[in-house]
């Protein structure tokens, strides 16, 4: 039982200091001279690698059934697909409020 608990913990720790590290790596890149294109892509690298080391060690996801696994992905996707369609409209009503214009 102690050596499963020190696995665990060592295995926590090494998410955490990952974790540590992409954080002060997105520190350094938000402070560079980069053009916005790439700190864009260069930031969502950092933090989808972050959420999938979070989903997957400290929410336990990882020793979850694969089924479970599948569906908290499929149900993200379509979390994320359905937001899309939602900022579409929302950007085309805060352009017609701009421009004091109205759909047609």
């Amino acid at each position: 039982m102690a050596t499963t608990q020190r696995t665990g913990i060592k295995k926590h720790i090494a998410v955490y200091a990952a974790l540590l590290l992409i954080t002060g790596l997105q520190f350094l890149v938000g402070y560079r001279k980069i053009e916005g294109g790439q700190m864009v892509v260069r930031m969502l690298t950092f933090g989808v690698i972050e959420g999938i080391l979070i989903v997957l060690f400290m929410m336990n996801l990882s020793s979850e059934k694969r089924n479970f696994f599948k569906f908290v992905a499929y149900f993200m996707l379509f979390v994320l697909a359905a937001m899309n369609w939602i900022w579409t409209d929302s950007f085309r009503l805060l352009l017609f409020r701009i421009t004091n214009t109205g759909p047609s």
